[in-house]
């Protein structure tokens, strides 16, 4: 499952293998990507549906057979629509466990100085290149972890034979606004339980509430106080799949006080109430 902290911080995968895979429909807990960060390189295949991903402040809709690549400490989130879509979150460095050569390469891209593109089209050279590596990690046959790294190492070979256009997303650290809403998740993260206002997220974010509500928006795709309830509505069905409290102090603990209104905000995001979301994750109940 995706962790649900905006910041992951958190290992991936073994020392040798720094790599986790997801496989998401909508059936998963975690199909709705929350918006988020983190130290390591993540690509996202789109298997069917489609997938508008925004990475920092560039929106793109992804369709069958896409390939997208994000880069660390980038903010991103996602809006799956009709979709069944698998990612990779793993660190890059595994890849310098090679010869001088490559080693070279790979830190020329670590380092920026070689740029990876945003979105490899279905159908692409480097799309087909990493189609292997994602059948590998689905199915986890024997040498599955020989053919990730090869397809690794062939995707950014890829890379410099097409180096990726200028109009590639610039690094976060160059965006003060983002610096400014990574804030706001932070204190969404932190007290989504609490009664947070409008105000308060803006306060958060150093704006004004009409310019937070507008530079939200289009970033995010969602109204503040919407995005707000959809990632409360996450924390309970992450709460619904993994303890064995009821509904009513699942609401509580997810930040909503009526238990009429955390039952209609479920049905909108989940298209399904949460008692037929608990019976679905907890069969035995």
């Amino acid at each position: 499952m995706y962790p649900l902290r905006y910041h992951e911080s958190r290992k991936r995968g073994s020392a040798d293998f720094p790599l986790e895979y997801h496989d998401l429909d909508h059936t998963h807990p975690r199909y709705q990507m929350p918006w988020h960060w983190h130290s390591e390189c993540e690509m996202i295949h789109v298997r069917t549906g489609s997938f508008m991903l925004t990475v920092d402040e560039t929106s793109i809709a992804l369709s069958p057979g896409d390939i997208a690549f994000i880069g660390p400490e980038h903010l991103h989130g996602g809006i799956p629509k009709d979709c069944t879509y698998e990612c990779i979150v793993f660190d890059m460095r595994m890849l310098l466990q090679c010869n001088d050569a490559c080693r070279a390469l790979v830190r020329k891209v670590l380092h920026a100085e070689t740029a990876v593109p945003f979105l490899s089209p279905a159908g692409s050279p480097a799309a087909s290149s990493v189609l292997p590596l994602f059948s590998a990690l689905r199915e986890k046959s024997p040498g599955y972890e020989l053919t990730t790294i090869g397809c690794l190492f062939r995707f950014l070979g890829l890379c410099y034979e097409s180096p990726a256009p200028p109009s590639a997303p610039l690094p976060l650290s160059g965006s003060q606004r983002l610096l400014q809403l990574r804030q706001v998740f932070e204190m969404m993260e932190t007290d989504y339980a609490s009664p947070l206002t409008l105000d308060a997220l803006a306060r958060a974010a150093h704006m004004s509430p009409k310019y937070f509500c507008r530079f939200f928006k289009e970033t995010t795709h969602r109204t503040p106080i919407d995005y707000l309830n959809f990632y409360r509505i996450e924390m309970a069905c992450n709460e619904i799949s993994s303890t064995e409290k009821t509904l009513t102090e699942i609401a509580l603990d997810s930040g909503f006080t009526n238990l009429n209104y955390f039952i209609r905000q479920f049905r909108k995001y989940k298209e399904e109430t949460p008692g037929a979301y608990l019976k679905r994750m907890r069969p035995k109940v």
